[in-house]
C-alpha cells in the first residue's frame, strides 16, 4: 500500500475510542483521498465501521456517492466487506443502490457471490434491480448459482429474477448449474421456468453441460411431476 493509503487504512482499523480521540484533535483525514481515489469513508464502509461512518456522512453527505478508482463507491464496498450495518446506512443516506464499478458490478451482485441473503434481502426490498449485468452479461443470479448459494437463487426468483436472461457467452444461469453442477440451483430453476433448450454461443443447452447424476435428478424430477 501507498503511504497514504497505508495511512487511513490504519486509521480505520483503530478502536473506535482511538478513531473519536484523533477526529477530535483533527478531522481533516476525513476530508482526503488516498492513492486509490478511496476516501476515509470508502474504507469505513469496507470494515463495517458503522459509527464512523455515520460521523462522516453528518459532515460531507455528499461522499456516499463518491468513486474510487475502480467507479466503486462506499455502498458497493459496504456489500464486498459483506457487513448489513454500513450498507443500510449508505442506502439510508441516498447512495445510488444500483451503482455499478468498473467491472460492471453493483452491491446486490457483490453480496449474491459472497452468500449474504441479509444483504441480498435488504438491498431488493429498497429497490435493488434483480436483473442487473455487469460487463461480461452475468446477472445477480448467475453468480448466486455458478457458487450454489441456492437460498439466494430462491430469493432473487420470488423477487422477479429473469432464469432465462443469457450472459455475452450465451449461458443462463441454468447452463451456470449444469456446468458446476450445482443440483439444487438447477431443480430451482427449472422448477420457476429455466429453459432447458436454449442453446449458448457455442450451440450447448443446459443439458449439454449437465453430469449424468444431474441428468437422473433432473429426469426423476420430471417423472415424480407427470406421476403428480
Amino acid at each position: 500500500m501507498s503511504s497514504k493509503t497505508m495511512e487511513i487504512y490504519e486509521f480505520v482499523r483503530k478502536r473506535q475510542e482511538e478513531i473519536d480521540y484523533i477526529l477530535a484533535e483533527d478531522s481533516n483525514i476525513i476530508s482526503q483521498k488516498d492513492e486509490n481515489e478511496r476516501f476515509v469513508l470508502h474504507w469505513a464502509a469496507l470494515a463495517g465501521k458503522e459509527e464512523l461512518c455515520k460521523y462522516i456522512l453528518q459532515r460531507f453527505p455528499e461522499q456516499r456517492d463518491a468513486e474510487d478508482d475502480t467507479n466503486a463507491t462506499p455502498l458497493v464496498l459496504a456489500a464486498v466487506g459483506g457487513f448489513l450495518p454500513t450498507t443500510v446506512l449508505m442506502v439510508q443516506a441516498g447512495a445510488d443502490i444500483n451503482h455499478r464499478n468498473r467491472g460492471g458490478h453493483s452491491a446486490l451482485q457483490y453480496a449474491c457471490s459472497k452468500g449474504r441473503l441479509d444483504i441480498v434481502n435488504y438491498l431488493l426490498s429498497v429497490g435493488a434491480d434483480a436483473n442487473i449485468v455487469d460487463k461480461i452479461g452475468d446477472t445477480p443470479l448467475h453468480r448466486a448459482t455458478s457458487l450454489g448459494h441456492s437460498h439466494i437463487v430462491d430469493t432473487l426468483l420470488l423477487h422477479g429474477a429473469n432464469p432465462n436472461k443469457a450472459n455475452k457467452e450465451g449461458n443462463t444461469p441454468l447452463h451456470l448449474a449444469c456446468e458446476e453442477n450445482e443440483q439444487t440451483c438447477a431443480i430451482m430453476l427449472l422448477k420457476r421456468g429455466a429453459n432447458r433448450t436454449l442453446l449458448n454461443a457455442y450451440e450447448k443447452t443446459p443439458l449439454d453441460l449437465a453430469t449424468r447424476s444431474l441428468l437422473n435428478l433432473i429426469a426423476s424430477e420430471v417423472d415424480s411431476r407427470h406421476a403428480g
